[in-house]
């Protein structure tokens, strides 16, 4: 008997484009060959409805049907955190944070800065092809985490809402490589201390997560939009553990003081990336790294002027 699929296709054939939006809703149109994404552990959900019950008297039990109210797509995936290479250039992922609630500001030959924003959201489109079948992703907004964990790779976590579209058979053409750089691992040679309250700290892992409020929004009008409505940011720490007099976590999760926080990963001008967060010190846990005393550290990023609590710097 032959076999019902003579050419199955695979999971593993995948490709990401993704392109900052120009007119919301309207395609972009992101290319293989000036917007391809270094993606990883991608994952999609090409069809989630949100559906009204009809609830309709019968004289018999079971389902009575579901009208479908509104249509949206998913798409996650990790980027390594890697600079551009040169000073002042723009990384590569840098659309997708435009489409997580920041903004960049460029400084020739010395940054690409990523700060919050609360208004004047960007947004992006999005292709994933897998294996021949096109899935577009129109309208992204979403949430981006940045997670720095030691023997690891420091990436960049991200989930996007879109728009639907109905997915087709086409492929993602000429894709090129061009200005991706290859990330360094979380280590003692790569990755510079955490300061704390000035404070200097070794560390395990670090993550931020921006948490952005997503909203998808389907009025009559028409209104058809995913919107970022809120943000309620939350990031975690765990540090070796010194000398109460140098550092005293239980005071500072007292106090409630808003804190600097500063960590630098990578070497040489352009593969730099330093995180700036401003914090409070929530929980105190003791832990453990290798052996040695440490502390898990829970904290909330607080703005302090406005859209300050979190920062990313490629320098």
């Amino acid at each position: 008997m032959a076999n019902i699929l003579a050419t199955p296709r695979f999971w593993r054939k995948k490709a990401v484009v993704l392109k900052a939006g120009g007119t919301y809703g309207i395609d972009a149109v992101p290319t293989g060959a000036a917007n391809w994404f270094e993606a990883r552990n991608v994952s999609l959900t090409s069809f989630e409805a949100e559906t009204v019950d009809r609830n309709l008297v019968e004289n018999w039990m079971g389902n009575t049907g579901k009208l479908i109210v509104s249509k949206w797509s998913k798409l996650s995936f990790e980027i390594a955190l890697a600079g551009s290479g040169v000073a002042g250039t723009a990384p590569k992922w840098a659309p997708m944070m435009l489409a997580c609630g920041y903004a960049e500001t460029i400084v020739a030959a010395t940054s690409a800065a990523y700060n919050l924003v609360s208004s004047a959201f960007g947004f992006a489109d999005a292709y994933l092809e897998i294996d021949g079948t096109l899935y577009k992703f129109i309208g992204c907004r979403g949430n981006v985490k940045i997670k720095i964990t030691a023997k690891g790779i420091p990436v960049l976590m991200v989930e996007l809402t879109s728009l639907y579209t109905a997915p087709s058979a086409a492929a993602i053409a000429g894709i090129v490589k061009t200005g991706w750089t290859y990330e360094s691992a979380v280590n003692s040679v790569n990755t510079g201390k955490v300061t704390l309250n000035a404070v200097d700290l070794a560390f395990s892992t670090l993550e931020v997560d921006s948490g952005n409020q997503i909203a998808r929004v389907d009025l009559p009008g028409p209104q058809l939009e995913v919107v970022q409505n809120d943000r309620k940011s939350t990031a975690s720490l765990t540090v070796l553990a010194p000398a109460l007099a140098t550092f005293d976590p239980y005071a500072l999760a007292v106090a409630g003081t808003v804190v600097n926080l500063t960590n630098t990963h990578g070497v040489g001008a352009g593969n730099q990336l330093q995180t700036d967060l401003k914090v409070r010190v929530m929980n105190v846990k003791e832990d453990q790294i290798d052996g040695m005393l440490a502390y898990q550290l829970t904290l909330e990023p607080t703005p302090v002027s406005g859209n300050d609590e979190i920062a990313l710097t490629n320098k």
